[in-house]
């Protein structure tokens, strides 16, 4: 039996995912602050999202260990 996956916001995460992994130092925080947000409001789990998320907090530490962003 196959199960097909949730595809009612794919699109909408997928593009998440694609800014997270290109957007600049400043926006990071705002991108994040929406995520937070589509994360709250999603039904059940979507891992894209949460994927996003944990790329934009690492690169947030890493920045901030860097000396690139304040805390």
């Amino acid at each position: 039996m196959k199960f097909r996956k949730n595809t009612e916001n794919k699109n909408e995460s997928e593009d998440y995912l694609k800014k997270a992994s290109r957007c600049n130092p400043k926006g990071l925080k705002e991108l994040l602050k929406q995520i937070e947000a589509e994360i709250a409001v999603c039904k059940g789990k979507n891992h894209d999202l949460l994927i996003a998320k944990t790329i934009i907090t690492s690169r947030l530490a890493s920045m901030r260990d860097s000396g690139k962003i304040p805390l």
